[in-house]
């Protein structure tokens, strides 16, 4: 029976013509292994009445039943295995859309930069600060190298993340000069927290090119990280034009290419656990606040340890 079972489930098992010629076999085998047994019993049996027709087909009967049961348990086994198959498949398939779709969002990020920092080297060259140019080209070219280097990973750990948003910080601070004051301020604990890859830099980004370099005067860029219960905070806030230069409204997104990113990606890696609020203090300026689940790089750890 397994050789005639595998034979109709490699071939697709079409019904009903495969139920039927696993019902005609195990009728078929039915009929042998209860006559073998009537003989054997008759011929090796002490004191057992000749040959009957109804011990016959009682043992055909319940022959039928075992061969037959043990062909659906067959079927069901193989069937089961066929539905695990196909999710894994299918999981499989969604992860690969996934993170797909979040290398794309990922990677829109450098251009955008890249397109604003040209912008600001051709600036300087323009009013002859080619020492400054020079500099920014370098920081440039420091700051896509540390990007783009081992970074297969959605997560990194949040001092790696800080790293890449320092850099990038040098390289407006040659560009604006002393109208730009930085303040950050995380807990060393929090430092092995892993966190979306390129996740501050934008929001830094936007922070300066909206906040900032709009106004007069000298302006201030905060960071900030604390864990509160499961979640990490995160805030990237600025004391610049506020609702001036950008538009929106409390809690609203903007339509800019760095926070929407940054909320795609979010959505997509965590799901309902993760928030993003956009907020306007009543002072001026404007506040970033994320909301991401908790989770401490444990290979960091363990070396730690």
């Amino acid at each position: 029976m397994r050789v005639i079972c595998r034979r109709q489930w490699r071939r697709g098992f079409t019904f009903p013509r495969s139920l039927l010629i696993v019902l005609a076999c195990c009728s078929g085998l039915a009929v042998v292994c209860a006559a073998i047994a009537v003989k054997a019993e008759y011929a090796f049996g002490s004191g057992l009445s000749p040959f009957r027709l109804i011990f016959t087909l009682t043992s055909t009967t319940t022959a039928g039943f075992i061969l037959l049961s043990w062909s659906a348990l067959y079927f069901g086994i193989k069937y089961y295995q066929a539905i695990e198959a196909e999710r894994h498949r299918a999981l499989s398939a969604e992860k690969s859309a996934r993170e797909s779709e979040l290398r794309a969002l990922r990677y829109q990020v450098h251009p955008h930069f890249l397109f604003n920092t040209l912008n600001a080297i051709s600036t300087l060259v323009i009013e002859g600060d080619k020492d400054a140019a020079t500099a920014m080209i370098s920081r440039l070219a420091d700051f896509f190298r540390a990007t783009l280097e081992e970074r297969t990973a959605e997560e990194v750990p949040l001092q790696d993340e800080l790293f890449l948003t320092t850099q990038y910080l040098e390289i407006e601070q040659l560009r604006l000069g002393d109208r730009l004051r930085v303040e950050i301020a995380v807990n060393p604990a929090l430092l092995t927290c892993r966190i979306p890859h390129l996740l501050l830099q934008p929001l830094v980004e936007n922070a300066i090119r909206h906040g900032i370099a709009p106004r007069r005067g000298p302006g201030l860029v905060s960071i900030e990280a604390r864990k509160t219960q499961d979640k990490l905070l995160i805030s990237v806030k600025d004391d610049g034009l506020g609702k001036q230069s950008r538009g929106g409204g409390h809690n609203r997104v903007g339509r800019g290419i760095g926070l929407t990113n940054i909320d795609k990606r979010l959505r997509e890696l965590y799901g309902n656990s993760a928030r993003l609020e956009l907020i306007w203090p009543s002072n001026g300026g404007c506040q970033v606040l994320l909301k991401i689940p908790y989770c401490e790089d444990a290979l960091r750890s363990s070396e730690s340890r």
